[in-house]
């Protein structure tokens, strides 16, 4: 959140970010993916594995190095182009304070860029239960990166009350 008290203290411009802040939600969002993307892969790993693809340390590990980097690179990739969304989206919500209203707004972006990124067929044509898995892991993902850089905005702006 800006850190100008005179801006600060304006209803337009109360819960506005500053381009610093903003990047530092977005690099988040992008780490809270690569955490959910590592569990799921492995998750799916030992569900598969098994004949005939082998043990699930095998499979595990064959899921890890092929959708690290690709999974990676492709959520790397959308949260560049989906940032100015998200940009103005946060210019839209400035002069909303109620924190549920933002953490909907960005959850539901997040599950928009997901089902777009699924449907546009970057990551194949995965079934039913791996585009909801995709969706909600956007969600949360876009979600926990503006609910974590409004923390650490608002330590920064009042230290004190940040216990």
């Amino acid at each position: 959140m800006t850190h100008d008290p005179a801006v600060a203290s304006t209803p337009e411009t109360r819960m506005r970010f500053t381009r610093r802040e903003f990047w530092r939600g977005a690099w988040s969002a992008w780490a809270i993916f690569m955490i959910i993307l590592t569990g799921a892969l492995i998750a799916i790993g030992i569900i598969q594995s098994g004949y005939p693809w082998g043990s699930a340390f095998s499979s595990v590990l064959l899921y890890l190095l092929y959708g690290i980097p690709i999974g990676g690179a492709t959520s790397l990739l959308v949260m560049l182009v989906g940032s100015p969304l998200a940009w103005g989206l946060a210019r839209l919500l400035a002069a909303t304070d109620h924190l549920v209203v933002h953490l909907l707004a960005f959850a539901g972006l997040g599950a928009g860029i997901g089902a777009a990124v699924v449907g546009t067929g970057i990551i194949g044509q995965p079934p039913a239960p791996y585009v909801a898995v995709v969706s909600v892991a956007c969600a949360l993902s876009v979600a926990g990166g503006w609910y974590g850089t409004f923390r650490c905005s608002r330590r920064e702006e009042w230290p004190r009350h940040a216990r």
